[in-house]
């Protein structure tokens, strides 16, 4: 069952990776210069090269190694520093009132999605460090508390709040699984909730946005898209929304063209291949060989698929407007590179889990200490 899950992981996200590519040479088009219109489709497949390659460097680097102290102090200051580094001027790169990015050259890396992957690889290491100590005060509150709020700071200053709640929902998801105490975590689940909802009821542009005032263009064409698509598509790249009716259609809202374009039927499919990765990987995760691989599958898993349904939940309006890219789908970089390094992730697990099933030895004269 190992297996079939690796491989169909493996499958499905390619398959998802290749869709994007396809979609982007034509919906990019009106996005790009007149002097090169598949300007896009060159980028991504250059991202696409990236990502295979980091996806294969975590496939075949052991996991425990990033239970290792000095691996977690280095992870946790890259993300302290990444997410800083947004504000740096002349390095930071400001784009309608935020500081997401940063600039190198003609390529814009967005932190804040390195630091999601970079948190499941931290807490999956540090909670199969401490192990049972998880319970105390300490080892299962006060440390990761503390790197959650020095993450926090900077993306609430950004503002990116999608950002910030993808990365407070994974780790709270993965501090419980690891056996972290859930009243104390509960307890400041809800004081986050209410600071965000003062920080956005404060704010007139946000309010806006939830009460759907002016700040729905995106959502209602993106309806017209999914309308003019129907059961099977108008066909590929004839569909007229990316023709500058559709803003961010070769990004945030390209669910969106492959719904016009190829119609509920393509739409059901990528939906279901979402769900797939979610089933599969959660397999991989319950049959990992130790604690530590169980979190890391689980959350690189979770991550892929809680913001592949944010960004359908978006564009299919069911929830306001959010920068939310699309897993393996949306053109950039820094969401295509950190989603196949997730993978790898999976398949790292996956691959360790197999070689202890098919081991003679016992589970445990094959495990070696990193601590």
């Amino acid at each position: 069952m190992t297996r079939f899950c690796v491989r169909a992981i493996s499958a499905l996200t390619l398959l998802l990776a290749c869709l994007g590519v396809l979609v982007i040479s034509y919906a990019g088009k009106a996005q790009a210069s007149a002097q090169d219109p598949l300007h896009f489709m060159k980028m991504q497949l250059f991202f696409l090269g990236g990502s295979l390659a980091l996806g294969a460097a975590l496939y075949f680097l052991d996991y425990r190694l990033y239970r290792r102290k000095w691996v977690l102090w280095a992870l946790a200051g890259l993300m302290v520093v990444g997410l800083a580094l947004v504000f740096v001027p002349g390095l930071g790169k400001t784009v309608k009132g935020s500081h997401r990015w940063i600039g190198l050259g003609p390529i814009n890396v967005q932190p804040v999605e390195f630091v999601k992957l970079m948190m499941v690889v931290f807490l999956s290491g540090y909670l199969g460090r401490v192990g049972a100590l998880v319970r105390r005060w300490k080892e299962g509150f006060a440390v990761p508390l503390a790197l959650l709020v020095a993450v926090a700071l900077p993306l609430l200053f950004q503002p990116d709040y999608g950002g910030l709640m993808v990365v407070a929902g994974l780790s709270g998801a993965l501090l419980l699984a690891g056996g972290a105490n859930w009243r104390r975590w509960g307890a400041l689940a809800v004081l986050g909730g209410l600071i965000l909802a003062g920080a956005i009821a404060t704010n007139e542009n946000r309010m806006a946005r939830l009460r759907n005032e002016g700040q729905n263009y995106q959502t209602l064409q993106a309806e017209v898209a999914f309308r003019n698509g129907g059961l099977t598509g108008v066909g590929m790249g004839r569909g007229m929304q990316k023709e500058h009716y559709l803003p961010e259609c070769h990004t945030d809202f390209i669910f969106a063209v492959v719904g016009e374009d190829f119609g509920l039927v393509l739409t059901g499919a990528v939906c279901l291949a979402y769900l797939g990765i979610l089933a599969c990987g959660t397999v991989v995760a319950l049959r990992a060989p130790d604690r530590q691989g169980m979190l890391l599958a689980l959350g690189a898993t979770l991550m892929i698929c809680a913001q592949a349904a944010a960004n359908m939940a978006v564009v299919t309006h069911l929830v306001p407007t959010k920068g939310i890219a699309l897993p393996f789908l949306s053109y950039g970089g820094s969401s295509l590179v950190t989603s196949f390094g997730a993978v790898g992730l999976i398949l790292c697990v996956g691959r360790r889990a197999i070689e202890e099933a098919d081991s003679p030895e016992a589970p445990g004269q094959r495990l070696v200490s990193l601590t």
